[in-house]
């Protein structure tokens, strides 16, 4: 357990105290993914992004969906270290805005414990109180098609940090595209933090959130009852992480995401993948316009942990 909670400390660490000079990590909370489905399939979902959580994935897929769609997931990770909030609901505009799709999404990670500390009698350390900390951000998403088969679309994301007696305001923007090449093929490119995000906080201080740029593919396959997709993602960035990535080149790193999805009459799926590595499984079901997606997430250092989705068809 004191290995995991150093482990913890030091990653809370690198995305919270980062300087203006130094924010490497400091919208790595953004880069933990959401949704049960996309997770079990390793966080391959850029180049797939067919449900509400396409908002935070990759918007541009939000123009896929034909009615509207509630997502709620909550987790506690890490032996409740961290606890993962996302909701997310999605509004086709058909009748209004030419085919258009809106949505709104809240996701928060925080947690409690930071014990602040003193001295007493100049020689022995007393605990003073615990404190907790926090991050939100919402997105308004925008997707739009531009032709039949390419669909553009944005977030507009303002960003809530709360730490212990500090606190911190951001503002940022993501732009993507999703194209259908051919009727098993879909291919994405999500452009995070295009501006870049920048975060002011409240003692004068200020950090950069650096962009990412994320590509997917996905390959759909339909035998009789069953439907086969196939997922790929790649994470780039350019700041540098080098050791902290799988792949490095200079100061420009990437990380992968495999996953693949048998789903069964649309209503029963199994799923397994790679998330930078680490193994991923999970499994959903649709009863009507409710459904329920589980997935399983390895890590090399930390506890393994579970993503549990639900969602409405409305």
């Amino acid at each position: 357990m004191g290995k995991k909670v150093l482990f913890l400390v030091w990653w809370l660490i690198c995305f919270s105290f980062s300087s203006s000079n130094a924010a490497k990590y400091a919208g790595e909370f953004l880069a933990l993914g959401v949704g049960a489905k996309a997770l079990g399939m390793g966080g391959a979902f850029v180049g797939v992004a067919n449900d509400v959580t396409a908002s935070y994935w990759n918007p541009s897929g939000l123009c896929q969906l034909d009615r509207k769609q509630l997502s709620l997931m909550h987790a506690e990770t890490f032996g409740s270290l961290l606890n993962q909030d996302f909701i997310a609901f999605a509004l086709p505009l058909e009748e209004t805005l030419s085919n258009s799709t809106i949505a709104f999404s809240l996701l928060r990670l925080g947690g409690g414990g930071i014990k602040i500390t003193g001295l007493k009698d100049s020689s022995r350390v007393i605990l003073l109180r615990e404190e907790s900390h926090a991050d939100y951000a919402f997105l308004f998403s925008y997707s739009h098609p531009i032709l039949s088969n390419l669909f553009w679309g944005a977030n507009l994301k303002l960003i809530y940090r709360h730490l212990v007696d500090n606190s911190a305001f951001g503002l940022g923007a993501d732009l993507s595209f999703l194209a259908r090449p051919y009727s098993f093929l879909t291919l994405g490119a999500n452009l995070m933090d295009i501006t870049p995000t920048l975060l002011f906080y409240d003692n004068g201080t200020t950090e950069t959130i650096n962009p990412t740029t994320k590509f997917g593919v996905g390959v759909n396959h339909e035998i009789k009852d069953f439907s086969l997709l196939f997922a790929s993602d790649a994470d780039v960035r350019y700041e540098g992480r080098k050791f902290s990535a799988q792949y490095w080149v200079g100061d420009i790193s990437w990380d992968m995401h495999y996953g693949v999805e048998i789903l069964y009459r649309k209503n029963l799926a199994a799923r397994l993948g790679f998330d930078q590595g680490d193994f991923t499984a999970g499994a959903g079901f649709l009863i009507r316009q409710f459904g329920l997606d589980i997935a399983f997430l390895s890590h090399d250092q930390l506890d393994n942990t579970y993503r549990i989705s639900l969602f409405v068809r409305l």
